[in-house]
Order: structure tokens, then sequence, then C-alpha cells
């Protein structure tokens, strides 16, 4: 026997291709892509020297991504393409669409797919291999789509890639990242989905869990929904366990709460999935923290080690916005977009830069641009309403603040809604029942003060509170809904009302000189106002150039001193003082140079 097997090892006029495909699924395993290129050539050369005269399409195919992996595109596809292997066999078509995809020609990568065989592209019951391979295909399919801006047929494709292998999490993660579907389309699709037909009862259940994390990223987090990486994963179920161990869930969990408003937590739950994971969450968290030299630290890192990404352009951007300079802030936005056209916060950001600058017009297309790439997300049409809000057009407000509120409420029920008659019935108070958001009804409220609808802006800023957790847990950022219903109580005629919501957000964030100018007003209008006088004391020594504080303090000393009469003018007598001189002497005269007085002060 021993003999036998040392006579096939030193027989040279057979070649072993079976060992020959085993050492390219090695070598590409450690990534040692020459050595892979090297036996996959062999293989194939050694396949189509055979009886069979012709190399297998698994065999170009290896053959096709060790070329791929070493940069050479046009040579990975031409191996593709020169035996018409990308009609009939789909992995060797997804490897040649990849080629041409990093080779910037997505037209010539869709041309391929219209080329194969339509029986190749049809899911298949019975082989979820053929699947797999077919969401691979669909999900650059729909790549190539969205860089040519045919955003709908790419979420069709990648509809179509979850629909053909449920576990192909890429699909959904660029379905997400897109928002290419509205709230309520995500969540009907994900309940169609046949996961346990196509999986284990238990890596379905991990699957769903991951799902349901995701299409929830709008959702407020309470306090006992937050996992602790403290407890004991004993008393835990398998998928909770692998769960909670998992990188993934980390970064769900920080875009969940960097969305509620917790940026502080997002930044702690994005450290525990690993220092560079969700570059673009980490950068808008130390944003809202105002931490600009974190925030230079790490876009000058992201550029170093990623050069090509664009969200590491979009860091830097972000960290001139942060600092004042948004002429430098749009340079390198600009940037950004050039490397991902199709990333909306990147528009987002390009936004705000305008608005910082009061070029109202500029901000709202930059807004429309991100309506456009991210259809189904709440934020482009929430600023779209803020800046027609300050171009005093209340009707087209008025209709993107609901469009926003309808789908913040979908994103976080996850439950099918009418967004369309939400969105044509217009009303402040209509919004007021709708909204589930803090940060749109925030914003709603002060668009309706703005336009002296001060009802209805109390109603939309008591939502805010009540959508932004209980009462003593708010976060600082929170004091400024609170000033704003002192503000509206006030233009009620409730000044009361209005000094307690001021005291409230003073509790919040002590000593903020906007709100003790506030307080100020309120003590006034009810007559006390020595303690008015002594708040704005305070508020100017927070900010000496504070215009509503000097001139309320200017009004409030006037009208002091007319109220004081004569009488009431405090009296101060000065002191009494008795004078002494020494007795006359006959002789000499005295010498009045030479007079000593004494003065006693009683």
């Amino acid at each position: 026997m021993a003999k036998a097997e040392s006579a096939a090892r030193n027989n040279v006029e057979s070649l072993n291709v079976d060992f020959m495909r085993s050492l390219v699924k090695q070598y590409s395993e450690l990534g040692q892509w020459t050595s892979a290129f090297f036996w996959a050539d062999a293989a194939a050369a050694a396949a189509s020297s055979g009886p069979a005269a012709a190399a297998s399409g698994d065999d170009i195919w290896l053959l096709a991504s060790a070329m791929l992996a070493r940069g050479e595109l046009h040579r990975a596809a031409h191996a593709v393409t020169s035996r018409q292997l990308h009609r009939r066999h789909l992995l060797c078509l997804g490897v040649a669409m990849r080629a041409y995809l990093a080779a910037k020609e997505p037209s010539t990568a869709l041309t391929m797919l219209e080329e194969c065989d339509p029986a190749l592209l049809e899911p298949r019951s019975m082989d979820q291999t053929h699947n797999r391979a077919l969401a691979g295909v669909l999900v650059w399919q729909a790549r190539a789509l969205a860089t040519l801006e045919r955003r709908e047929a790419a979420a069709d494709a990648l509809t179509a890639a979850l629909r053909a292998d449920c576990a192909c999490y890429e699909a959904l993660d660029l379905l997400l990242e897109q928002h290419a579907l509205t709230p309520s389309q995500e969540s009907e699709l994900i309940e169609s989905l046949p996961i346990n037909n196509q999986m284990s009862a238990s890596e379905a259940a991990l699957l769903r869990v991951a799902y349901r994390d995701r299409l929830l990223r709008y959702a407020p987090l309470h306090s006992d929904q937050s996992p602790s990486s403290d407890g004991d994963s004993n008393s835990m179920g398998p998928v909770e366990s692998c769960r909670a161990l998992c990188a993934e869930a980390g970064e769900a969990l920080g875009r969940r709460l960097a969305a509620g408003g917790q940026w502080a937590l997002a930044l702690r739950a994005l450290d525990r999935a690993g220092p560079a994971c969700c570059p673009d969450v980490r950068a808008a968290c130390l944003v809202e923290l105002r931490k600009s030299a974190e925030l230079f630290a790490f876009a000058h890192a992201l550029v170093d080690a990623y050069p090509q990404s664009w969200t590491a352009w979009y860091a830097v951007g972000c960290y001139y916005y942060l600092i004042g300079k948004s002429e430098f802030a749009r340079r390198y936005l600009s940037k950004a977009c050039g490397l991902e056209p199709g990333a909306g916060c990147v528009w987002l950001a390009y936004g705000h830069s305008f608005a910082a600058d009061n070029e109202h017009d500029q901000a709202m297309a930059a807004y429309f641009k991100a309506s456009q790439l991210m259809p189904g997300c709440y934020l482009p049409p929430l600023y779209v309403g803020v800046e027609c809000s300050l171009n005093n057009n209340v009707s087209m407000c008025e209709r993107f603040m609901a469009r926003a509120a309808a789908l913040h409420t979908n994103a976080e029920s996850g439950s099918a809604g009418d967004d369309a008659d939400i969105e044509n019935k217009g009303g402040w108070e209509r919004i007021a029942r709708s909204v589930k958001s803090a940060h749109v009804a925030h914003e709603a409220g002060a668009a309706a003060y703005a336009h002296q609808q001060y009802e209805a802006a109390k109603e939309l800023w008591l939502k805010a509170l009540r959508a932004a957790g209980p009462p003593d847990q708010l976060a600082p950022c929170w004091a400024a809904t609170l000033d704003a219903l002192g503000h509206a109580s006030r233009a009620l005629g409730q000044p009361a009302e209005a000094l307690r919501w001021h005291e409230r957000a003073l509790a919040l964030r002590p000593a903020r000189a906007g709100s003790l100018a506030a307080r100020g007003l309120c003590l006034a209008l009810l007559g006390r106002e020595s303690e008015a006088a002594d708040a704005l004391h305070a508020a100017l020594a927070r900010d000496p150039d504070h215009v509503v504080a000097l001139a309320l303090l200017d009004a409030i000393v006037d009208r002091l001193d007319a109220a004081l009469t004569e009488e009431e003018i405090p009296q101060f007598p000065f002191p009494a003082v008795e004078i002494s001189t020494p007795a006359p002497r006959a002789s000499p005269p005295p010498d009045t140079s030479d007079m000593s007085m004494s003065m006693s002060f009683d």
C-alpha cells in the first residue's frame, strides 16, 4: 500500500487537480494571493489539458478571484468573459461584476448581467448554495445601479437579494444605510422573509434579533433595555449571549443611542465595539459633545489609515464645521461626496454648514439632495422644514414637518402606516397628535411659535419632553425645550407657569444667561422687580453682552426709580460734630494761628 502511494506521488505524468484547488483555497485564506494565483492558473491549465479539455467554471472562478485580489481588475474580467462563463456560471458572473465595479465601470457590469441566462437569475427553493451566489450577484447589481443614480432599481435588487438569501446581511445593511425604503416598507420586508425555511431555529432567532435591532434604529432606548457588559452570561440564552458579544450589536446600540441624543453613551458603546467602527456616527457624536480636540485626532487618524474612504474626509469636514470654519468644512465634505456620492449624511452636514452662515437657499438645496438619497429617513424633511420656517414659508414648513413626523413614527413602531394621509393633512395640531420624535416635536414647536401659534407650540414642546424620557432623567440639551415652554406660557399670559419652566431649565443647565434673563422677565411681569433685577444681574455676570438682559435691566431700574417718592428715598444724615476751643487768657493775647480744635463724632 505504501509503495502504491509513493508511486502515485512520484508519477509526473498525472497532475492532481484537486490538490491544486485545495492549495488555492488555503493560500487564499492566508492572504497569499500570488501563490493562490499560481496554483489557480496551474489547476485551470491542468483541467484544460485533461480528458475534458476544458477548465470548469469553478477553476476559472478561483483564478479570477486571485487576479481580483491582486488588483488585476480587467484581467480578472477577461478571464471570465473570454470563456463566456458570465452567461452560465453565477460565481464567475459575480467576480466579473466586482472587477468592473472596482474599475469604475458600472455600466459594463450591468451589461454582463443582461447577457446572462435568465434562468440562472431565478432562486431555487432546494438549492440554497445557488441562492447565496445569486444574492451576491444582486448585491453587486444594486451597487452598480446606485452608482448610476438608479436608486429605486437598486432598492429592488437588494430586496430580491434578501428574499433569495435571508442571511445576506449586506443587502439589509445597504438598504438601511441608504434609507432606500420607508420604515413601514422595511418592516413589511423583514416580516415577509422566509427565514425559518432557510435556516435552523437558533440561527433564525439570532438573525431576527439582529434585523429587529437595525430596524428600531430611531426608537428611544430605555435604561432597562441597555445591555450590560458586566452581566452574567450564564443567565442568558445562547442567542442573547452571542448577541451581547457581537461587535455588530455594539454598532447598532451606538447608532440607536446617538439617534436618541445620548451621545456620551453612544461613544461608550462604539468604544466597546471597536475604535474604528461607525466613524460617521462617532464623528457626529463628537460634534454634538463639542469635543474638537478628540474629533481632530480621530479625523487625522482616519485620513492616515483610510485616505480613500469617504468617512475620513467626512470626519475632517465635521471638525471644521465644529470650530466654525464653514468654508473649509464644505471643501472636505465635497471630497467625501466625490468618493461616495450616495452618502446622505455628508449632504446633511453640507446643509448644516450653509445654515450656520445663514445661507438658507443653499442649505435647503443640500437638504433636498439628502432627501433624494435617503427617501426613508426623517432627518432631511425635518431640516427642510426648519429652513422653510426661517424663510416664513408656513405651509411648506407644516408639510415637511408632518412628513418627518410620519417617517419617524413608523421607524419607532416598526409598523405600517398611511404616510401620505398624514403628509397631506397639514396643521400643527395634527402634527402634535402624530409625532413621536422629541427632536421633530421641538423643531415643529419652534416653527409654530415663530408663526405665533403659541398653543400649538406649547403642545408640541410638551410632547417633546414626554418623548425625551422621564423628567428626572432628562439630558441637559433639553433645557432649551424647557425654556421654550416658558416663553410659550408667557406669551399665553401665564407668567407664573413660565417662571416654573425657566427654573426647571436652570436646574437642568445652571447659570445659563438666556434662562436667567427669561426668569428675570417673568419676575418683572409678576411685580417682583427686585428679584428680577438680581436675576438679570446674574445673567449679565454670565454674559455681559446679553442684549435682552441689558435692556430689561434698564427698564426695571427706571421703573424702580419712578416708583420711589421723596419721602421713600432713604436718608443718610451726616454725623453730628462737636467743636471745642480753649478758654481765653488775659495776657498775652491769643495767637489764632496756633488755635487747636478737636472733633468728636457721636
